[in-house]
């Protein structure tokens, strides 16, 4: 009795495990939507000494300091600060081979990216003012990312997967008007302007989860822009900077 109970239980036990979607690798084709959370941000290169480099008074958009007759500002210190945003993306996924897929998921990205920058004015008279103040620059993206994904061998209900791939994306605010005008009707540039278009390489890894009617992806993604995206048109903002690329780490629920 005993070892026919040692035989049965460890069957019925084995009986328990229900694997889901048997043959969804199978399918040439699956379709889905992505919803995520990024944080946006910039590598930034700066010139070489750009906190020796004297900037004129008029670089300043609007000329609004509490020190009269501004000789000189240096930037002495700039930094990007990070913010959170959300991302929705559609997904279309093709079987490649037994471990392969190859992903298309366009998606709409929102954020916002913040500079600090710190200054430091020197008047005609030689006395000195420090200064600091952040710029917000908005960030919608129509993005088109492009990669391939290698599965693992599936254990019961559960795979894990990397990916990597190319991300051409497109800044729907990039081109927002950032001119304002002062007390005097001139126009300025009041903002940092980024270019439109730009194009990512990506890297990722994530796990895919099955369950009796679809199949949950939990990944996590790495993005660098490759373009320089300034332009050097907003003064002050763009004095330090010698090249400005976008950067962005998500992590994103897939449901297929």
């Amino acid at each position: 009795m005993l070892l026919l109970a040692a035989t049965v239980v460890p069957a019925q036990a084995q009986r328990r495990v229900v694997h889901y979607l048997p043959k969804y690798e199978q399918e040439p084709y699956h379709f889905g939507f992505l919803l995520a959370f990024n944080q946006m941000s910039y590598t930034i290169k700066t010139i070489d000494g750009y906190q020796n480099i004297p900037q004129p008074s008029n670089s300043w958009p609007n000329g609004n300091y509490s020190i009269p007759n501004t000789q000189h500002i240096f930037v002495y210190n700039l930094e990007t600060v990070q913010t959170p945003g959300f991302t929705v993306g559609i997904i279309g996924s093709k079987r490649l081979g037994r471990y392969f897929d190859l992903r298309f998921i366009p998606s709409l990205s929102f954020s916002e990216r913040r500079l600090r920058y710190n200054l430091a004015i020197v008047g005609n008279d030689g006395t000195m003012d420090m200064k600091a103040f952040t710029k917000s620059i908005g960030t919608t993206f129509v993005e088109f990312p492009l990669n391939i994904k290698y599965r693992s061998k599936r254990y019961n209900n559960i795979g894990a997967y990397v990916f990597g791939g190319i991300n051409p994306k497109l800044d729907l605010a990039s081109q927002k008007d950032n001119k304002e005008t002062d007390g005097y009707g001139n126009e300025f540039i009041n903002n940092l302007v980024t270019k439109r278009f730009d194009f990512a390489g990506e890297l990722g890894a994530g796990f895919d989860i099955y369950n009796q009617w679809f199949k949950m992806g939990i990944e996590v993604k790495m993005s660098y822009g490759i373009l320089d995206i300034v332009k050097n048109d907003a003064f002050i903002y763009t004095a330090p900077i010698d090249k400005l690329r976008n950067k962005l780490f998500q992590v994103s629920f897939l449901f297929e």
